[in-house]
């Protein structure tokens, strides 16, 4: 279930065809399991390019909560600003094996694979509740492989899938979300993964008043990926990265009890492709505001999507029960109508 199968939204943005960060071009997203050991975990990859293309070159920025965060590649991204590589949400301990795998993979490429071609790779660590000794034992390079030879840009899998398996948010069973915004000729487009979070918000409203949900603080690691078309310089997607933040602060993924938080934005305009050299273009100033609303909103209503659509699961010995849609939805509706009015 989606949050607009319930016949609610979030802000006023129009939404993309799928209403995932696959409505961006090229963009596509795979999904594995880590089994083992009884271990409910897994890896999510974010591809921005479709695998068929050799040579892609695109503008990358970020922001971290306190400034920090468990990402590989972050010194490189920030001192060139672009990145070739597959984005890869893995639990902290499956780093390590993910980057290599990674590397093998972009070697199998382009042997003359190097750091001005945006590598080495970018692996988001998400902190979640399997034991990481377990988790490190268990990983191996076919699980990334799965990831992605099976992403797509159709539909885009939610819930308790890929890094999303193994989350707790807001005292449920938290997951992997996706939305897009349209602003004006270009999309963007929103990955969430939800893990952490105490007090659940939508469309401004606290849903802890409306339904029964534990009220507690959920220490953890909040992580996003927003793609879009509009043509970006880095320091644009920074800053496009910081609004978006604010999207998962309001609907509570970001707070006081927040371990870390991590989002990565990217343009899927630019700057080379395919052996292609292009002009770099970026939006002016007056381009950004419509972008940073889209992002915000697109993450706000990516977290609510996985909560809807995760499902029960017994993870780290905790068992963890879903977000129901009953009574909060009908109240939240008949709140949006009025204030429609």
């Amino acid at each position: 279930m989606r949050l607009r199968e319930l016949g609610l939204k979030v802000g006023g943005l129009s939404v993309g065809p799928r209403n995932s960060i696959a409505d961006v071009a090229g963009v596509s997203v795979g999904h594995a399991a880590i089994e083992g050991e009884g271990l409910c975990c897994g890896l999510t990859a974010v591809l921005p390019y479709p695998l068929e293309v050799k040579e892609r070159r695109l503008y990358l920025g970020h922001w971290a909560a306190d400034g920090g965060g468990p990402l590989t590649g972050q010194q490189v991204m920030e001192d060139f600003g672009i990145f070739s590589s597959p984005i890869v949400l893995a639990p902290p301990a499956a780093m390590g094996r993910i980057y290599e795998g990674l590397l093998g993979y972009g070697l199998g490429r382009d042997a003359g694979l190097d750091l001005d071609t945006g590598w080495p790779p970018l692996v988001l660590g998400v902190e979640d509740l399997n034991p990481p000794a377990r988790v490190h034992r268990s990983v191996a390079e076919p699980q990334l492989r799965s990831a992605l030879q099976t992403a797509q840009g159709d539909q885009v899998q939610e819930g308790s899938v890929g890094i999303g398996r193994g989350l707790r948010a807001f005292g449920l069973k938290g997951g992997v979300g996706t939305s897009s915004r349209r602003s004006g000729e270009y999309l963007v487009g929103a990955l969430v993964a939800a893990g952490g979070g105490s007090r659940l918000w939508a469309d401004g409203y606290p849903l802890d008043l409306w339904a029964r949900l534990p009220r507690q603080a959920e220490p953890g690691t909040a992580a996003a990926v927003v793609a879009t078309d509009a043509p970006l310089l880095p320091h644009q997607l920074d800053r496009l990265a910081g609004r978006a933040a604010l999207g998962l602060a309001r609907a509570g993924l970001l707070d006081s009890a927040s371990r870390q938080g991590v989002v990565l934005a990217f343009s899927t305009a630019g700057p080379v492709g395919e052996g292609v050299t292009m002009q770099a273009a970026a939006l002016d100033e007056e381009g950004l505001p419509p972008l940073f609303g889209a992002a915000a909103e697109a993450c706000e209503e990516a977290v609510l999507n996985a909560l809807l659509a995760a499902a029960p699961a017994q993870v780290g010995g905790r068992a963890l029960a879903t977000l129901k849609p009953e009574p909060w939805a009908a109240r939240l509706r008949r709140t949006q109508e009025e204030r429609a009015w």
